[in-house]
Parts: C-alpha cells; structure tokens; sequence
C-alpha cells in the first residue's frame, strides 16, 4: 500500500504540480505526504563529504491537530509555509525536511530509501528529450523506490496504463498498478510486450491472473513490440493519464538515458510512473 509519498519540493510551479498530486494520491491511499527541499549551496561548490551526507536542519511534523504548525523558522524557505499550509488544507498529515546542501537528485535519493513513492515535477518543456537536470540524475541510476514523474500540470488520475515485460521490476509494476487501480476505482489497461519476437500470449495469461487478486475492469493485451514501441503506441492510443512502467534494466546509456524513457516522457499530458 502507498503510505509514505516523498515529494521533490521547492519555489517552482513544477513542485506546485507534484504536490498536488502527491496531495491527491495520499487522500485516496489515506496515506502522508513528505516534503523535501534541497538547498543547494550558493558560490563554490560543496565539499564532497558533504555533498554526499547533506544535513537535515529542519524538520516539522504536520498534523492537522498540532498547535506548533503556524510556529515559523528562520531555517526554513518561505515557500515551505505555503506547502505546510496546503497540507492543513487538504487535512493530509506528514513531514517537512530542509536539506542543506548538495545535489538535489542526491538528497531525493537518500530521503526515497523508506518511501513508498518519490514523486518529481518535470522542471521544463521536454521536448526534444531535456527533463530537467535532477529527474535526468535521478534515472541514470537504479531507483530506491518507485518514481512518479509529473507532468507539467495538474492531472486527475481517471484511468491507468501498464507497459508491463518480464525482468526485473515487472511483477511489482503490475502489484503496484493493480492496487493503484482498486484503490482508486478506476480502469487499469495493460499491454505486454514481447521485446520484438511473437506475441508473449503466456506472459499475458500471467498478468491476467496476477491482476484477478485485485478485482481490476479493463483489457491485457499482447504485442510483437518492444518496450519502447509498446510505450509509445500504446501512450496514444489509450491516451491514459498515468502511465506505469517497469524500470529498465540497463537505465541509461554513457552518453543518454535509455530510449524507453524518452518514448514515455514525450507522451503528451501523461504521468510517468517507474517501478524498480
């Protein structure tokens, strides 16, 4: 079950996006939402050590029922009191944490290690495959929990997508996609490739049956496709809003992210959402 959903947080509109988002997500899961900022330091960079161990130098409880949340502190960006005030508002509870120091794709990562769900705004347009330098960083490496990024604005979550292939993280893509789904009461299409060779028909009979447990409505279908063409096909043809994918098992390439991620972040108007 999704209870602790992390969120990428600060002054931007893309952050606005995934804190909604976030916000949604845990209302429906009864879950909290954890907001971390990463301060990254002005001037020269960071020494290596603490880059790699950046500080926590605040963090605030929220809890609807808690007097000290309209305390203030002189640690903490402004913009938090806006997020804690949202929170209030939308009677979801969790922590807010000021990380001073470092990379912000290394600060998320150590802060995802306990967290059912890291949720990211994607900083600009990416066309052309430009993501933004942290969600860039965050996919070149094997991510710590499933990773949810946004589009560039707010999306209701009325229907699911699965690209689902054998290998590493394919059966909890479809665990996760199946209680997405029952959770929220809403139609889960699933479309499973057979990495360019003949129509995976057992490996859909499989996903067929994993998904009975959790009482899903919509189709599996097979294809010849490979990932990265069943992503993109199938993005357009059921133009869901969230998009679920197991995380490849080669991430990025030297000079590249693998190619499968940018068929799925060029999908217009979609939430990506990796499972390692």
């Amino acid at each position: 079950m999704i209870k602790n959903i992390l969120v990428g947080y600060d002054d931007s509109r893309p952050a606005q996006v995934a804190l909604a988002q976030a916000i949604d997500l845990a209302k429906a899961t009864s879950g909290r939402v954890g907001l971390v900022v990463v301060r990254t330091d002005e001037g020269p960079a960071p020494e290596p050590e603490l880059a790699a161990e950046p500080d926590i130098v605040e963090m605030v409880d929220v809890g609807v029922d808690q007097e000290e949340l309209g305390t203030e502190s002189a640690s903490t960006p402004p913009f938090v009191d806006q997020a804690r005030t949202k929170l209030i508002a939308a009677d979801v509870g969790g922590t807010i944490r000021v990380v001073n120091g470092g990379q912000p794709a290394t600060g998320l990562r150590e802060e995802a290690g306990l967290a059912d769900m890291l949720v990211v705004g994607r900083s600009r347009a990416h066309g052309g495959g430009q993501i933004g330098r942290t969600i860039h960083r965050l996919l070149k490496s094997p991510l710590p929990c499933p990773l949810l990024i946004c589009a560039s604005q707010y999306l209701p979550i009325t229907s699911l997508l699965l690209v689902y292939w054998s290998g590493q993280g394919g059966g909890r893509a479809v665990s996760l996609a199946g209680e997405l789904a029952a959770t929220l009461n809403i139609n889960l299409n699933t479309v499973v490739s057979g990495h360019g060779r003949r129509p995976p028909r057992r490996e859909r009979m499989r996903v067929e049956s994993a998904l009975l447990a959790y009482h899903t409505e919509g189709e599996v279908i097979a294809t010849t496709e490979d990932p990265t063409e069943a992503v993109l096909t199938a993005g357009l043809q059921y133009n869901s809003p969230l998009l679920i994918i197991p995380q490849p098992s080669r991430p990025h390439w030297p000079w590249q992210l693998a190619p499968l991620y940018s068929s799925a972040l060029e999908l217009p108007d979609t939430l990506l959402l990796i499972v390692p």
